[in-house]
């Protein structure tokens, strides 16, 4: 995905949890001659980078849409999403309108695997 994104863009981070996958990602990009990516190790459910984004992909799904990918996004930008429970979620496309606000549109429905510690923690009920 970074790969593909850096083609179509003047810069990508891409964040990842796992040591052995940001090494191999490194790697991968650099035989392809890559070098408008910075990776970083990151758990995204608890941190993001500092910035603004004109676009952010989310390639693992949510429980529910985590406000704070959208104020990760510039004025316009994009985020796209996939938000819910198995084994029918929504992937979406949201797009910053201003301060606060956003417009988003379910574009299918889908069934993704969530993102490590992307689980909500099961709820109390009756």
């Amino acid at each position: 995905m970074t790969a593909c994104l850096a083609k179509l863009s003047t810069h990508v981070t891409s964040i990842d949890i796992y040591d052995d996958f940001i090494e191999s990602a490194r790697q991968r990009l650099a035989s392809c001659e890559i070098n408008n990516t910075n990776i970083v190790k990151m758990d995204g459910t608890v941190d993001l980078p500092d910035g603004t984004f004109d676009a952010i992909a989310v390639t693992g799904s949510m429980q529910s849409l985590d406000s704070r990918l959208v104020d990760a996004l510039s004025p316009g930008g994009k985020l796209f999403v996939v938000v819910g429970d198995a084994p029918a979620m929504a992937a979406m496309r949201v797009t910053r309108t201003g301060d606060g606000e956003w417009q988003s549109d379910t574009l299918f429905e889908t069934d993704l695997p969530p993102l490590v510690n992307g689980a909500l923690p099961p709820q109390f009920s009756f």
